[in-house]
């Protein structure tokens, strides 16, 4: 667990990432489940039956299914950022992950080519080296970055573990935009790094797709789910459209609007290195197992999470071992602090 920044450095820190938000409700505690084996596979005959099945929907998003390459963007969620960000409405997965003095950072994940804009792009992070893999070798677009961590991403290249997509690879391929106060905007799109990365296609990450129970769980219209002190996501229910809006701090992320809203509870480790104020980079775990919430159409399903290697997908069972299926559509994970519990009213 991390502790609270000293008031300068939370002060400075603002200018890399946002701050605290709001919220209410009955609170619902995650709790840690059961002891499971490490060496344990989650649902292991219905993977063999998924793996020998011929794929007819995009096991990212359980639709149509795709052939583009897929590219996965690190995006910035500072609070100076968010008025410039874009695109991140049409990715098929996203990860919100914990960064310096409780901050947050997306890993956008894209396997349709899409054309438009998407940014600010920011810089990589040691979670990402662990929590990636399971795609397969996949392009990483991101700009800058610590040099420790830049030479993990590069050993991870040479092991043809991921692909190079940064700025300092692909420049021709990003645009340099506004100059904020506290960084530089680098923007590009998902077609043109797939086009000049040509890395892999979706496979199968451990995502099931399909109907529940019209009573399985229990009903919910919002949760409430804090990362830090200073870092606060809310999502709220559109039975109209049978999706979720997204808060930052209190603020609506406009355009997105996920099919599935995943709380992934993990434990954060502090990591090897610093950022630029001398804060240490959180290490988000996301090879083992743990608790998850599953939100989709209005109802909220207790799971456990389990991944058995950094190469493996990542699946959300039920008591019985049983995958539960997500709605067709996007999916927004939230990796949170296993320290924090989100709330549902």
């Amino acid at each position: 667990m991390f502790t609270r920044s000293l008031p300068v450095i939370a002060a400075l820190s603002v200018l890399a990432a946002g701050c605290g938000g709001s919220a209410h409700a009955v609170v619902t505690h995650v709790a840690a489940p059961s002891a499971l084996p490490s060496s344990a596979a989650p649902s292991p005959s219905k993977a063999a039956v998924a793996a020998a099945t011929p794929i007819t929907t995009d096991p990212l998003t359980g639709l149509a299914p795709r052939t583009s390459p897929i590219v996965v963007i690190k995006v910035d969620n500072a609070t100076t950022a968010r008025r410039y960000q874009k695109g991140l409405g049409h990715a098929a997965i996203v990860y919100q992950e914990l960064v310096e003095s409780g901050q947050t950072r997306f890993a956008a994940v894209y396997d349709n080519a899409y054309s438009g804009e998407v940014g600010p792009i920011r810089s990589v992070r040691e979670t990402d080296l662990e929590l990636l893999p399971q795609y397969g070798r996949v392009a990483v677009a991101f700009s800058g970055g610590n040099s420790g961590i830049k030479g993990q991403f590069r050993s991870a290249v040479a092991s043809g573990k991921l692909l190079d997509a940064s700025y300092d690879v692909l420049p021709h391929d990003y645009r340099l935009a506004e100059r904020r106060v506290d960084a530089r905007n680098f923007y590009s799109t998902p077609a043109r790094l797939a086009a000049a990365a040509n890395g892999a296609t979706a496979t199968d990450i451990g995502l099931r797709f399909g109907p529940i129970a019209p009573t399985a769980g229990k009903p919910v219209t919002s949760a409430r789910i804090p990362f830090s002190d200073m870092m606060v996501v809310s999502v709220r229910y559109d039975a109209s459209s049978g999706t979720w809006s997204v808060f930052q701090d209190g603020t609506a992320m406009p355009g997105v609007a996920p099919a599935n809203i995943v709380v992934q509870s993990v434990p954060i480790k502090r990591g090897r290195y610093v950022d630029v104020l001398g804060s240490p980079s959180p290490y988000a775990t996301t090879v083992g197992h743990g608790a998850a919430l599953i939100l989709r159409n209005g109802r909220l399903v207790h799971a456990t999470w389990k991944r058995a290697s950094v190469k493996s997908g990542t699946h959300y069972v039920d008591d019985k071992g049983h995958d539960i299926p997500l709605k067709a559509g996007s999916t927004w994970v939230f990796l949170q602090p296993k320290t924090q519990s989100t709330s549902v009213s």
